[in-house]
């Protein structure tokens, strides 16, 4: 079986990855990285090159979504296979929910629970749950249970509530951005189906994680320090208060942290000029980021928790004409 995916780059996107490479097996996924402003053309490319999309037996899109007129597209040249399935719980894609090939839940209703989802999660239970799955011990399929969770806690920002057991999504996360896109993969693959070694009081981190995720909380904390010195306040055109940063990682503890330390902010934009990113952060109940902020800027996300994009090219060329007296630099603007 040959199988497609269009994922987000964050740990949550990345999980979908590792759930797939699980279900499929790693030499029968073509896994393809997607940012809000290129998931569209990657995916309306794909689908009108006919013997391309016929080459695969399944395409899945996770953690993120396509336009509405990229949707339509795809419900029409899609209609006689039905090869692509779409799992997504960003509130700004809720309107994708019309096509019966999209899967978009922000939240679970249970009996006597309702909580925050993920895209692994909907990924793991409505996409791969059982049909795929069913061939690995009930330890293991315990364990792929736990690693969707581990991965929503994080991503829903749950793990802050949760004490000693959130922590183990934080650390993942942490490890995800330490080992990077490849090694933490196939060290999560590994985790899932073998634990650690019996030498290792915790299953999913051994000392040498535990070594690690130590240093990098320190360099974390000092990061912090040193952006909440160069946090500027500002008041956006809806009447928000809310703080600018430039920063190129840690997004979500950054943001949060600064929210946190800034308690007159309704939100915190951190620019991540060189990649062309906004990430968005809030702690706020009265704000919805996702739709009432990134969303004005080509973006989206949820109600604490979003990010947009810009030609981060024209956004250099901008800033180096100005520093630098550049005489076309009034041009660019």
């Amino acid at each position: 079986m040959k199988v497609k995916l269009f994922t987000h780059t964050d740990l949550d996107g990345i999980g979908c990855a590792i759930l797939a490479y699980l279900a499929f097996g790693k030499e029968n996924v073509d896994v393809e990285y997607c940012n809000y402003d290129d998931i569209d053309d990657k995916v309306e490319k794909f689908m009108e090159d006919g013997d391309l999309y016929r080459s695969y037996n399944q395409i899945f899109i996770t953690d993120i979504s396509v336009s509405d007129s990229v949707a339509n597209m795809i419900n029409i040249s899609d209609r006689a296979d039905r090869r692509v399935q779409l799992f997504d719980h960003h509130g700004t894609a809720l309107e994708l929910n019309k096509y019966d090939w999209c899967i978009v839940k922000e939240y679970e209703y249970l009996p006597d629970i309702c909580f925050r989802t993920c895209g692994s999660d909907l990924f793991c239970s409505y996409g791969l749950w059982p049909k795929y799955l069913d061939n690995y011990t009930p330890e293991v399929r315990g364990n792929i249970a736990q690693f969707a969770s581990i991965v929503r806690n994080y991503d829903t920002w749950m793990w802050k509530e949760l004490g000693d057991i959130g922590l183990v999504s934080k650390r993942m996360n942490d490890l995800f951005h330490i080992y990077g896109r490849g090694k933490f993969i196939d060290w999560a693959m590994k985790r899932i189906q073998f634990g650690t070694s019996h030498l290792h009081p915790d299953k999913w981190f051994s000392e040498t994680d535990l070594l690690l995720l130590e240093q990098k909380q320190k360099d974390i904390d000092i990061y912090v320090e040193q952006k909440n010195k160069q946090l500027k306040h500002f008041t956006d055109q809806w009447g928000n208060s809310y703080g600018v940063v430039f920063a190129e990682r840690y997004f979500s503890e950054l943001g949060n942290q600064l929210c946190e330390m800034n308690p007159d902010l309704a939100y915190v934009a951190m620019i991540d000029i060189s990649n062309g990113r906004v990430s968005y952060r809030s702690i706020r109940d009265h704000i919805n980021l996702g739709t009432e902020i990134a969303h004005n800027y080509g973006g989206g996300g949820h109600p604490k928790a979003a990010g947009s994009t810009f030609d981060s090219t024209r956004a250099m060329e901008t800033v180096t004409g100005w520093l630098f007296g550049d005489e076309n630099s009034e041009n660019i603007l």
